[in-house]
């Protein structure tokens, strides 16, 4: 009689083998020893996952979950079984069956069931790739509240709340999972969510010592992402305790890591430029007018493109008139990315077929453009801005599709954007790659306003200029000025703009944790903290003297 152990260990052994000729490339051999693994038993639920994984291998994504789903068909609910279906569908975005296996599970915030606590996690995932902040933040607790030893979530809901300013739950939750630093998984995160959140409230020697305590640098150098958050961490703190020096040093490092990302080596810094060359080619007065010729009017609708240089207090400007009863702002909301891309992807991306454009064709692109924003307004809404700051290079094909649209042009003071957007982590295009090396940044800024002037010349643009310093100094009196722009009313309630920043789920740039506050002028004239390290005054005096500075 075989003993019970002997076909234990005869598993254990088929899967193992498995296991490694999969490793090696041996996907039959593989296939073989699990089937064999299930022979001695048939509820063997390894077994069938790692089948499952064979077909991940080979791409086969909806075998990988058949071979699941027969599994409980047969044997009925297995926890493991289900958790790896959800495994499989979050990885590889089939939001399709993720959604079935969530009905299937009954997976909703008003019954919970402990053994369900990851499937919880993957809705919180799910909702927030949805950007369904809330909700995920929800079924976050929800996980941890099943399993209060499942680090995953805390770290999930931790990154979460920190970007969508919810810093008292943050710093709960921060206390909660401090149980959990004897694992040497979750150790690290611990002491990187505490630095962080010193940081965010001004005790900024004190994050320095715990990443310098605790060797984060070195501990996340293969985690790329908390890596350069953790340099943007440290330059900050070297920033507000004044050591200026250490500050551009450690944000330096992180351009230099961003450069070498293998992810950003598809990215080609002056594709930008060569477009911009084009557009002062193309967009002259006659090829513009003769473009938007015929255009259908839509007198009732008032629309509006927010533009500027990045970093340019697009952000700050965004949450102010946001705040105002009759205005609707989309804020970096693809819509005229989208619209100009159906039409050149139609014409193999030749700038010249703008030139070809039929009435149809043109009316068709702004009933699109208008029919994705409409249905956003509320009632009393009947102003649209468009804030998208680098819309500033798309100015003549706005002008082209929406001739009677106004322009809002967002300035800084050149030297602080430039700093500003060599210091700032944004998400990597061959824009924004740029960014990442000091000289490029102040030629990028260089060209983008020599195509403005071109713009401004060639084609009579109506705008109103806005200084972000003179919000600052005189938030009431400007922001006047540009309502009056608006044919719009000034409201009492836009001095309190950081209370509707507060209370939005998530700002999607690197202001979001800035445009909570009240105004403050400590960022006015930042650039002079680091002109004995770069100075790039003298490479922007044009626009230095242009915009009156």
């Amino acid at each position: 009689m075989v003993k019970k152990k002997d076909i234990t260990n005869k598993i254990k052994k088929y899967l193992e083998d498995g296991i490694i000729s999969a490793k090696n490339g041996n996907l039959e051999e593989a296939y073989f020893l699990f089937n064999r693994a299930i022979s001695e038993d048939k509820q063997n639920f390894k077994a069938y996952i790692n089948l499952s994984n064979l077909e991940i291998i080979k791409g086969n994504f909806t075998q990988a979950i058949n071979i699941l789903k027969n599994y409980i068909d047969i044997f009925g609910f297995e926890i493991n079984i289900i958790n790896h279906i959800g495994k499989i569908c979050s990885n590889y975005k089939l939001d399709k069956d993720l959604l079935s296996l969530f009905e299937f599970c009954k997976i909703n915030s008003k019954k919970i069931e402990n053994k369900l606590y990851f499937l919880y996690f993957l809705k919180g995932i799910f909702l927030e790739r949805e950007k369904n902040y809330k909700e995920a933040i929800q079924f976050y607790e929800l996980s941890i509240k099943c399993n209060s030893n499942f680090d995953t979530s805390y770290i999930n809901i931790l990154h979460l709340l920190e970007q969508t300013n919810k810093l008292e739950k943050f710093d709960f939750f921060l206390k909660e999972s401090e149980k959990l630093i004897t694992s040497k998984d979750y150790n690290k995160y611990f002491y990187y969510f505490q630095s962080l959140l010193f940081t965010r409230i001004a005790k900024y020697k004190e994050s320095l010592d715990i990443i310098e305590k605790f060797n984060l640098l070195i501990k996340f150098q293969n985690h790329h992402e908390i890596y350069l958050r953790l340099l943007n961490i440290i330059s900050k703190n070297h920033e507000k305790i004044k050591n200026f020096k250490l500050a551009f040093e450690a944000i330096t490092k992180r351009n230099i890591s961003l450069l070498n990302s293998k992810d950003n080596q598809k990215y080609e810094p002056k594709e930008i430029f060569d477009t911009i060359k084009k557009y002062k080619k193309f967009y002259t007065k006659k090829n513009v007018n003769y473009i938007n010729a015929g255009i259908m009017k839509y007198p009732d609708i008032n629309l509006l493109f927010l533009v500027g240089f990045p970093r340019s207090g697009t952000t700050l400007l965004d949450t102010i008139l946001r705040t105002h009863s009759r205005i609707k702002v989309l804020e970096e909301e693809p819509i005229l990315y989208d619209c100009r891309k159906e039409f050149f992807e139609s014409r193999n991306n030749n700038l010249l077929e703008l030139k070809n454009i039929t009435n149809v064709e043109k009316n068709k692109l702004r009933n699109n453009y208008f029919k994705k924003i409409l249905p956003l307004l509320e009632k009393s809404q009947n102003t649209i801005i468009d804030k998208l700051p680098l819309s500033i290079i798309e100015i003549g094909f706005i002008r082209s599709l929406f001739p009677e649209s106004k322009i809002i042009l967002a300035l800084r003071h050149p030297c602080d954007v430039v700093l500003s957007c060599y210091f700032s982590h944004f998400t990597i295009n061959h824009a924004m790659a740029n960014f990442l090396n000091w000289e490029k940044t102040i030629d990028f800024y260089n060209k983008v306003f020599d195509l403005f002037e071109f713009y401004e010349r060639e084609l009579k643009i109506n705008y109103f200029k806005i200084k972000y310093e003179n919000v600052v100094k005189n938030f009431k009196i400007e922001i006047s000025l540009l309502l009056e722009f608006l044919n719009l009313k000034y409201e009492e309630k836009l001095e309190s703009f950081f209370l509707t920043a507060k209370k939005r789920d998530r700002i999607s740039t690197p202001s979001y944790s800035q445009v909570i506050n009240p105004l403050y002028a400590s960022s006015i004239g930042r650039w002079k903290d680091f002109k004995n390290i770069k100075n790039p005054e003298l490479a922007l005096k044009k626009w230095i003297n242009k915009f009156d500075y």
